[in-house]
């Protein structure tokens, strides 16, 4: 569609400049043809036209050459922007290869890496790495009297232990001269605080005697007195409590059976288990209406349910339906539609061989008539 339009603005402008150059020819052999009208010298008001119409035509080739420049350069831009994420993207995808590669396909972790391990002699184990490595056999030749693999470590071993016994020794004995002097002095400290401290503890001692002497008198008079009141209260108390015991058995709910005292105080419904006697006549009778209520709801929710289900399988049926409906409208429309443009193909392909057959037998053949003769000296050009 869009290009057909383009063709007929194409046409229309192509048409327009062709009138308008058969206007101008029209009227230039009428100056030139025409005897009395035609003057010797130069026709300054055509040229000037022609020269503005050629400045008009070299502005708008300007204009359209700098739109081209503008649309180059911004394709040019957008490339550039598409290259450079392009680029971004192939160095990020390739850090990531080189870490995958750098964590997951190590050469150590290849099956057969010890076969070109650069450092497997260093790692493998030398022939003989002590006086009891048990690869030594009989025949090998690594074994001799009186030698010694490790006396040079051990020598150094030994002579590094004996330097840290010295100094260990020596400032053990620093520490102990320190102690020592600390702890006479200390001892001196202490030996006169203790007799300052007993002397002062003798007079303490002698009048905290006579003050406790003096308060355990006091305490025994009082405990005396307190335990012959408590005593008589004791006996006071327990005799009420006998009497009221008595009075309270004689008038408990549980001997008179009082329905009233099951009931609980945390609600209406609640009973004390302790206490409950059974339930009432009326209370049965509430129970089971309650029962034949319930069950007369449950089947209503039930037959509710069941409708609900019918009503949403016939809506899925429905729905089916109307999607089947639908797919063979679009059928129906996709195949209408392929055989329009199959026809139009058709047309078309037609049109282009009486085109291509009109070109061959007609425009090709190149034969001179008269008219063709006849075109010379018919124009002012």
């Amino acid at each position: 569609m869009l290009n057909s339009l383009f063709i007929n603005h194409q046409d229309q402008k192509e048409a327009l400049a062709i009138e308008r150059r058969r206007r101008f020819e029209e009227a230039r052999k009428q100056r030139i043809f025409n005897a009395r009208r035609r003057v010797i010298g130069v026709d300054t008001d055509a040229l000037g036209y022609q020269v503005q119409e050629k400045k008009e035509i070299e502005q708008s080739e300007a204009e359209q050459r700098r739109k081209l420049s503008e649309e180059i350069r911004r394709q040019e831009h957008v490339l550039l922007l598409k290259q450079r994420e392009q680029r971004q993207e192939r160095i990020r995808l390739e850090n990531e290869l080189n870490r995958f590669r750098a964590s997951n396909q190590r050469p150590e972790q290849s099956r057969d890496f010890d076969l070109f391990d650069p450092n497997g002699l260093k790692k493998s184990l030398p022939a003989r790495v002590g006086d009891d490595d048990p690869r030594l056999s009989v025949s090998g030749a690594q074994v001799f009297d009186g030698e010694d693999l490790e006396e040079r470590h051990r020598r150094k071993v030994q002579k590094e232990q004996q330097r840290s016994w010295l100094e260990q020794q020596i400032r053990e004995k620093r520490q102990a001269e320190i102690d020592r002097r600390a702890a006479e002095t200390f001892l001196e400290d202490a030996l006169m605080s203790r007799e300052r401290r007993l002397h002062q503890l003798a007079s303490q001692e002698q009048y905290a005697r006579g003050k406790i002497q003096q308060a355990v008198n006091e305490f025994n008079h009082r405990l005396m007195n307190e335990q012959e009141q408590q005593r008589t209260r004791r006996e006071r108390e327990e005799q009420e409590d006998n009497l009221a015991e008595i009075y309270n058995n004689l008038t408990s709910d549980i001997l008179t059976e009082n329905p009233d005292v099951a009931k609980s105080s945390f609600g209406p419904n609640r009973v004390i288990t302790a206490q409950y006697k059974g339930m009432s006549p009326e209370e049965i009778e509430q129970i089971r209406r309650t029962q034949g209520l319930q069950l007369e709801e449950l089947r209503c929710k039930r037959q509710e349910e069941a409708n609900k289900r019918e009503a949403w399988d016939r809506l899925a049926i429905d729905f089916d339906r109307a999607v089947t409906m639908k797919e063979k409208e679009l059928m129906r429309r996709r195949h209408a539609l392929s055989e329009q443009i199959r026809q139009e193909n058709l047309q078309l392909s037609m049109d282009q061989q009486r085109k291509l057959d009109h070109l061959d037998k007609v425009v090709y053949q190149n034969r001179p008539t008269q008219a063709y003769f006849d075109q010379f000296n018919t124009c002012s050009r």
